[in-house]
Order: structure tokens, then C-alpha cells, then sequence
């Protein structure tokens, strides 16, 4: 029996690989109308095979991609580290490719369990804490027994306390990540921008946790307070304040490098806790771009790799212990495999030739 064609996986085929409808009608030389592909995506007429053989070639996906019951989630339009000058165009791919993600998470961890190591993500109003963000990261610090001094792993914390972190390049510097809470069966997501700056990827993660944290009602000052909270968990004030002495450019550098935070965000916090006065604050912002270090730092923090594993972890359970090849796991996720080992970084695995029943 023919499963049903899911409409809304060929619109989120479409924005993952940047193709609007007439484009698509177009690479179909006429085997769809642009009516007819509208009514498909809306769930109003079915494709027979032949069409969604073409389909599913022109947007390079198998066919059974598209026969999957699995609804999207809506854009997280709240909770982004983006810029405005983000096209539409590439902010539809980046979340489309995020569902991919996410629905190929569905399907894998009925079969694993997650084992978290630290207390979950809690869920804290800033009404609580009188609107004190800082107090609410310390929390967060204390919650997970964070010993004093720079977090040496940051991904691997967040990952121990359940969140699946799924980094992957965006294609594009104007977005750094976004997440979703938990639901739907699934934990809480962090996707985030792997081309970008360690100390910035960081930053990025710590504002993205904070969202999880304390966003479970989107409010208009909720990207300043993942800042906040972002910058206290990073750099707790009653430790940092006193390393704000005898400042200058290349003090900044060696904060960064102990502390894995960004020159940029250095500064931001000496004018924050009162140690720079306005004054010199707007002073090292021209120094900085003066010397071209907003666009790029002068040097790398040099700590911890800061590599997700949930994910992959989760992709060797299948290869190496449920006996899964490429193709398996091409034809459970509807990908085609030059795909999936793009996805999963899978170059080499091969077939084995005894399959583990469990």
C-alpha cells in the first residue's frame, strides 16, 4: 500500500535546496504546473509515481522522502543570534536543513536512549529573579556544578544536561544559531553556525541555552537578557571584574584567551561592570575597527574543541552496534547517501556483512 504524499516535506525539500516553485516547474519541463505543484505542497491533490520520481530527482531527496506523516515547526523567529541582513532565501534553508535534522531525529531515537549525565535544562521566568539575569546564569552554573573560572567545554556541558547540539554550516556568517525547546518527543535542540569563530560559537551557544532557559514565552527583551546571560555564564562578574586592570588591546587578548570569550564581548562586559567608563569604552570600539578586529580577532582561543558528539554518538549506535550501512540508513531517513554521509560525516563506513538483531 502506497504511503501519502506529505505536501509539506516538498516545500521543506524546496527551501533546503533554494528553489522556489517556478524554478522547480521550470526543471520538470512541464510534468507540473505551478497550480498543480501549490496543491500538492498543500496537501490538496496527490503526485502519482512518475511525478514523485521527478520531484524527489530534481530536489535530489528519495522519493520516500516525501512519505512521512511528520509535521514542520514553525520558524523559531524568536529565538535567533542572526543579523538583519539575512536574505529570506537563506534563512529558509538553514531552517529547512534544521528539520531535516530534527524529523531525522525523530525517526532515530525510538531505538536509543539519551542518557543525560547533568539535571535538565531548567525552565526559569527572569520574573522570578526580578528580571536579574545574572543571577539566573550563576543558577544555571551552580544547577550544573560548574567549578570556578572559564567553562573548558561548553558544548559537552550543554550536551551532559540533555540538549542536542547540531552544528552545521549555515553557508552564510549572518546567522550564528537558533533553538528549540523540547517537544514532540524530542529533547531541546541547539543548531548552531560551525563557520564561525571558536570564542563566537561559544557566545553564540551559551545566548542560545539562555533562550532555552528562560524563553518558554517569547518577550520583546529576550535577545538583551540571552546576552546577559550568555556574558554571566561565560564570565561570571565576581571573577572577571578583577582581571579588568592595567587595560588595553592586548590585555583583552590574554582575557581571551583564559576566558574563551571574545575580545568584543571582553570589553562589553569592563564597560558592563563599571570597569571602562563610556568614554573608554567607545574608545576601544574605534581601536577595534580601526585595527579590523570586528571583523576578525587578531588571535583564536585555543581551548577545547568544542565538538558536539550527541549526534554522532547516536549515528555509530546504528552503524556500529544495530549494524546499519549508508544505505540503510539512506533509505530509513529518505536521504540519498552521498547525503547522509555529508550529514554525519560517514565517508568510509561500509556494509557489514553480519547485522545485529535486536
Amino acid at each position: 500500500m502506497n504511503k501519502a504524499f506529505n505536501g509539506e516535506l516538498l516545500a521543506l525539500a524546496r527551501q533546503t535546496r533554494k528553489v522556489s516553485q517556478p524554478e522547480l516547474v521550470a526543471a520538470l519541463n512541464g510534468a507540473v504546473s505551478q497550480a498543480q505543484l501549490s496543491k500538492i505542497e498543500h496537501g490538496q491533490i496527490q503526485p502519482d509515481e512518475r511525478l514523485k520520481e521527478k520531484l524527489a530527482q530534481a530536489l535530489q531527496y528519495r522519493p520516500d522522502f516525501f512519505c512521512n506523516p511528520v509535521y514542520q515547526r514553525m520558524d523559531p523567529v524568536s529565538f535567533h543570534r542572526k543579523r538583519k541582513k539575512l536574505a529570506a532565501r537563506d534563512r529558509e534553508a538553514i531552517h529547512g536543513q534544521s528539520e531535516v535534522y530534527r524529523i531525522n531525529l525523530k525517526k532515530l531515537l525510538p531505538s536509543v536512549e539519551l542518557e543525560a549525565r547533568l539535571p535538565s535544562v531548567p525552565a526559569i521566568d527572569p520574573d522570578q529573579f526580578a528580571g536579574d539575569i545574572p543571577k539566573i546564569a550563576l543558577t544555571v552554573r551552580q544547577r550544573w556544578g560548574v567549578p570556578r573560572g572559564p567553562i573548558k567545554d561548553l558544548t559537552k556541558l550543554i550536551e551532559d544536561a540533555g540538549v542536542v547540539v547540531v552544528a552545521f554550516d549555515f553557508g552564510t556568517p549572518l546567522i550564528d544559531g537558533f533553538c528549540q525547546h523540547a517537544g514532540d518527543d524530542l529533547p531541546p535542540v541547539i543548531f548552531i553556525n560551525l563557520k564561525q569563530p571558536k570564542d563566537r560559537y561559544r557566545f553564540s551557544l551559551a545566548h542560545e541555552l539562555g533562550h532555552l532557559v528562560m524563553h518558554q514565552t517569547p518577550n520583546p527583551e529576550q535577545e538583551v537578557q540571552a546576552n546577559l546571560f550568555a556574558s554571566e555564564l561565560l564570565m561570571p562578574t565576581q571573577e572577571v571584574r578583577p582581571q579588568f586592570y592595567n587595560l588595553s588591546i592586548s590585555k583583552f587578548m590574554e582575557l581571551k584567551l583564559y576566558w574563551g570569550t571574545s575580545m568584543q564581548a571582553l570589553i562589553y562586559k569592563a564597560w558592563q561592570t563599571g570597569r571602562i567608563s563610556d568614554r573608554m569604552f567607545k574608545y576601544y570600539n574605534i581601536e577595534m575597527a580601526k585595527r579590523g578586529f570586528k571583523t576578525k580577532e587578531p588571535i583564536e582561543w585555543n581551548g577545547s574543541a568544542e565538538s558536539p558528539s550527541t549526534l554522532s554518538q547516536l549515528i555509530a549506535t546504528y552503524t556500529d552496534e544495530l549494524g546499519y550501512s549508508v544505505s540503510d540508513l539512506s533509505q530509513l531517513l529518505g536521504l540519498l547517501e552521498d547525503e547522509i554521509t555529508d550529514l554525519y560525516q560517514l565517508a568510509g563506513k561500509r556494509k557489514p556483512h553480519l547485522r545485529l538483531v535486536v
